[in-house]
């Protein structure tokens, strides 16, 4: 398997465009062992759910393409079943299969999934989408007094990619004596004062540098959000040493995490990318809702439909559980419902439109954000689609 980290755009454009003769099966899992260590109720979910596919198939085995229908998922079973296996790694695991040709493509995350089993023309793609807008990127920096460690989250996987030591310097000389001004009972030092300040001016600067290497990180690696964690005193002081122009892709973390394990940091930076996502797409939507009549934002589907058509669409917004019904013209290009393109010539009913809406944008480079509920929302007048444009 492949995993999805290591999937980039190019590499899902070309997925999307796969296509096979007697259709493609798509199948997700979520074999989350937590609660099944021997992933025994996962196996069952799957094996219903791939008999009530083949069930489906067998109504229609009288005809050729019937039966050669039902013996692709015969064939394909073994592989399918083994994604259930307890030995098999990722938590989640999706592959899309060619009924007819050789191709089939595996991946797995570290993020969980629904299960589903889809068999259609192409690869049911849109639960990736939504793995992939929610595991965007993430930086993240923890910080103490000795070291820092910076990080790449990426669909729930952490990786580190550089600790950072600060190299303290002895001072010279100190000056001896005793001074009061502390608490009743303890004096503080001029020693003691020195080392403080000096231990205070290292730390600003060893943030600084800990700040400006985040910074180029995060240039390089195409990071959109940052979480800094350094504790009480310093993750504030952090947080204002990276470049103004960062400041509002930086959250702060004040709880320690320098001293958890790697496997426990990784569920902890999961749980707060996933809230940090919730809270994204709920100001995505406002922002949306609010632009509208401005000119900048397309609302609804024959409005999103004419922007991709004209390659104005900036990023698309669509709610992945309402199945949006159009045409599609001989140019390739979508329609709502029953409209037309120029001229007046009528499209073809498209079953899968709503991937058509997703290829157009893939191909003319807009982000895409796949968001349930949007249609019972605050795009509910829109039936869940929008899109901000670039003109």
């Amino acid at each position: 398997m492949v995993t999805i980290e290591r999937l980039d755009e190019d590499g899902l454009w070309d997925l999307s465009q796969r296509t096979d003769q007697l259709g493609v099966l798509s199948v997700y899992i979520n074999a989350d062992p937590t609660r099944d260590p021997n992933l025994e109720a996962v196996a069952i979910d799957l094996r219903n759910r791939f008999r009530e596919l083949q069930r489906r198939v067998a109504e229609d085995a009288g005809s050729d393409q019937g039966r050669a229908l039902a013996a692709a998922l015969a064939r394909l079973w073994p592989q399918i079943e083994d994604l259930a296996s307890p030995t098999a790694s990722g938590r989640s695991r999706i592959v899309f299969a060619a009924l007819e040709s050789d191709w089939i493509v595996r991946l797995e995350s570290a993020m969980p999934v629904d299960n589903r089993v889809v068999l259609d023309d192409g690869p049911f793609i849109h639960p990736l989408l939504e793995l992939l807008d929610e595991g965007r990127a993430a930086g993240v920096v923890v910080i103490s007094p000795d070291e820092a460690r910076l990080f790449e989250w990426r669909v729930g996987s952490l990786q580190m990619l550089r600790r950072m030591q600060q190299q303290y310097v002895e001072a010279p000389h100190e000056r001896a004596g005793q001074l009061g001004g502390g608490p009743q009972g303890q004096f503080n030092t001029p020693m003691r004062e020195q080392r403080k300040a000096r231990d205070g001016d290292w730390m600003q600067r060893f943030l600084g540098q800990v700040t400006g290497v985040a910074a180029e990180l995060a240039a390089d690696r195409g990071w959109e959000r940052i979480l800094v964690s350094a504790g009480e005193r310093w993750t504030e002081p952090s947080v204002a040493s990276f470049p103004q122009a960062l400041r509002d892709k930086v959250f702060a973390d004040a709880r320690v995490l320098n001293g958890i394990d790697d496997d426990a940091l990784a569920t902890a930076v999961t749980e707060w990318a996933h809230d940090q996502h919730t809270e994204r797409e709920r100001r995505l939507l406002g922002q949306v809702h609010d632009a509208a009549g401005s000119g900048v934002v397309a609302l609804g589907l024959s409005e999103v439909a004419a922007a991709l058509n004209a390659g104005r669409v900036a990023h698309l917004v669509y709610d992945p559980k309402v199945r949006y019904l159009g045409m599609m013209g001989a140019d390739g290009a979508v329609y709502a419902g029953d409209e037309v393109g120029p001229g007046g010539r009528p499209g073809t009913p498209e079953p899968r439109l709503t991937e058509r809406l997703v290829e157009r944008a893939l191909k003319t480079g807009a982000r895409i954000s796949p968001i349930e509920g949007a249609a019972d929302g605050r795009l509910k007048d829109a039936a869940g689609v929008a899109a901000m444009l670039r003109w």
